[in-house]
């Protein structure tokens, strides 16, 4: 399937068009990671369709899916005006809406759910947050390197979905940068978020830092609110070896707040 980025013509790398399907008048809306694609939440998407008839949405997120160069140059605002937009989309034809979101796609569902009236969030390895010291360097990398390789592919524990998975093998380094300036504008409106909540997080994450978990814990106004803790996958938990717990967890959750 071809897709204009930037005025010309780009085809989607295999797995990583979006989806939409239309059902009944509760709405579903996963948000994908950063250099990742909706491959990350279809799965689930697809079997909350399939269980309960939901609308249902896993968008493409600027600059992903397509080729490394054309993260260059696409904003945070970017992110979060497509994350917007797909919500208002599924405001249009629901009456409740989960956000769910997955690492980056984590931090755009808490921002939605800052600013917006939504029925529930749920946070896969949600970031507010990065910890790596290579990032003190990131003033002057910026400048002196385009692209940073990724040295062993998709941070996921399970070895056949490891090469289904699609993902960028490398990206922009100043990509990093507006990475960053959205997890700092959300941080800072983290006690605006009161929906129902499940944060699910693995002690073995080896992309993001687990203690993201329990400052989204400790920061969100939540009054309902609940951490899932995994033992056995790594980063990409709706794909790795403990994704039926993850799906159960958040079928169980979702029925419980919206019954509400």
């Amino acid at each position: 399937m071809e897709i204009r980025v930037a005025g010309k013509k780009k085809v989607y790398l295999a797995g990583t068009e979006p989806l939409f399907k239309p059902g009944n008048s509760t709405g579903f809306l996963f948000l994908h990671g950063f250099t990742a694609s909706p491959f990350e939440g279809r799965q689930l998407a697809e079997r909350l369709h399939q269980e309960f008839k939901w609308t249902v949405s896993v968008p493409l997120l600027p600059g992903h899916g397509t080729e490394p160069a054309d993260l260059i140059g696409i904003s945070w605002q970017e992110w979060k005006d497509c994350a917007e937009s797909e919500f208002r989309r599924l405001r249009e034809c629901c009456q409740k809406i989960v956000v769910c979101g997955q690492s980056m796609g984590g931090t755009l569902a808490l921002l939605l759910a800052s600013c917006f009236p939504v029925n529930g969030i749920i946070t896969l390895a949600g970031t507010v947050f990065l910890k790596d010291w290579r990032l003190l360097l990131l003033p002057i990398a910026k400048h002196l390197i385009t692209y940073n390789k990724k040295s062993k592919g998709p941070d996921i524990r399970d070895t056949a979905m490891k090469v289904m998975i699609p993902s960028y093998p490398k990206y922009p380094v100043r990509a990093v940068e507006e990475f960053i300036k959205l997890l700092n504008h959300t941080r800072k409106d983290l006690d605006k978020v009161t929906a129902p909540a499940l944060l699910v997080h693995s002690h073995r994450d080896r992309t993001i830092h687990f203690s993201n978990l329990e400052y989204i814990y400790q920061h969100i106004s939540s009054s309902m609110k609940e951490k899932v803790i995994l033992e056995n996958s790594y980063h990409i938990i709706s794909l790795d070896i403990e994704r039926d717990k993850v799906y159960e967890k958040m079928r169980n959750f979702l029925i419980q707040v919206l019954q509400k």
